[in-house]
């Protein structure tokens, strides 16, 4: 893996992981979640600082999270 490969991962993952806890402490104190609502239950929003957008779904009987999409924005060469 290229090392702007791996760093990026990184960042995603780390953000992944700090989603996790914010999203299940709004969760359990009945915030909404962050992120914009896509209809009824997926958010999505940004992974700040990178050129990815994550999906993400709460399964409230599961106690879960679950990523739906990650989509990189390349930019396009003019």
């Amino acid at each position: 893996m290229r090392d702007a490969d791996q760093e990026l991962h990184d960042q995603v993952a780390l953000f992944l992981q700090a989603l996790t806890v914010e999203a299940g402490a709004a969760a359990d104190s009945g915030r909404p979640l962050a992120g914009l609502p896509m209809g009824d239950g997926p958010h999505t929003m940004d992974a700040p600082g990178t050129p990815v957008r994550i999906g993400y779904g709460r399964y409230p009987g599961l106690r879960e999270f679950r990523v739906t999409g990650l989509i990189l924005d390349e930019p396009t060469s003019p």
